[in-house]
C-alpha cells in the first residue's frame, strides 16, 4: 500500500506574477501515486499580527477595505517582517505604524497561512499598549483605528467573519487564557 501522506516530488516552478511582497507560481508535481499534477501557490514573505490590548482590556484593531473579500474588515495590526529584522521589532514596528499604540510584545506561536502558500506567519499579543503617535500608514493602506472591548470583539467581531487574522487571535487569546 502507498504513503498517501508522502511528500510530492517538485518537477517543475514558473512564476506567473510578483508584486508587493507575493508571487503566484504554477507548481507541477508528481504525486505519491506517479500522476503528474499542477497546482498554483502563493509565495509571501514571513509576516506576523499582533492582538493589542488597552489597559483597560479593549482590543486595538485596524479596520479597512481589502480587495480579495471585497470588502471592509477588521484586522490585527502587522505586516510582513523585513529582512534582518526580528519578528517581535517588526510586530511593535507595525503595531506603531498602523495604529499609533505602542506595548509589550510577545509571541503566541506559529501557524501557516494556508495549505497553497509557503506563508509561515507568526501571531503576538501585546499588553497594556496606549496611543504614543499618530499612524503613519503605508500608501496603499486608509486605517480607520478601532478600538473594541474584549468580550464585543470576541461575540461580535472573531466570531461572524468579520476579520482576518483568526488564527493569531486565537493563538494570542489562548495565550492570554482569554478564551
Amino acid at each position: 500500500m502507498a504513503d498517501t501522506t508522502a511528500s510530492w516530488r517538485e518537477i517543475e516552478r514558473t512564476t506567473k506574477f510578483s508584486k508587493f511582497g507575493r508571487s503566484v507560481d504554477r507548481v507541477d508535481f508528481e504525486l505519491p501515486d506517479g500522476r503528474k499534477e499542477e497546482f498554483y501557490l502563493k509565495r509571501e514573505r514571513p509576516a506576523g499580527a499582533v492582538l493589542a490590548l488597552t489597559p483597560d482590556q479593549h482590543v486595538i484593531l485596524a479596520r479597512q477595505y481589502r480587495p480579495g473579500p471585497d470588502r471592509v474588515l477588521y484586522e490585527l495590526p502587522g505586516g510582513f517582517i523585513e529582512p534582518g529584522e526580528q519578528a517581535a521589532e517588526a510586530i511593535a514596528r507595525e503595531l506603531l505604524e498602523e495604529t499609533g499604540y505602542r506595548g509589550e510584545v510577545n509571541a503566541a506561536g506559529p501557524y501557516w497561512h494556508d495549505a497553497y502558500s509557503d506563508a509561515l506567519r507568526v501571531a503576538f499579543f501585546a499588553t497594556n499598549c496606549v496611543k504614543v503617535a499618530e499612524p503613519t500608514p503605508e500608501r496603499t493602506e486608509f486605517i480607520d483605528v478601532v478600538t473594541l472591548p474584549l468580550t464585543e470583539f470576541r461575540t461580535r467581531v472573531l466570531r461572524r467573519g468579520e476579520m482576518t487574522d483568526t488564527a493569531a487571535a486565537y493563538l494570542a487569546l489562548d495565550c492570554l487564557r482569554l478564551l
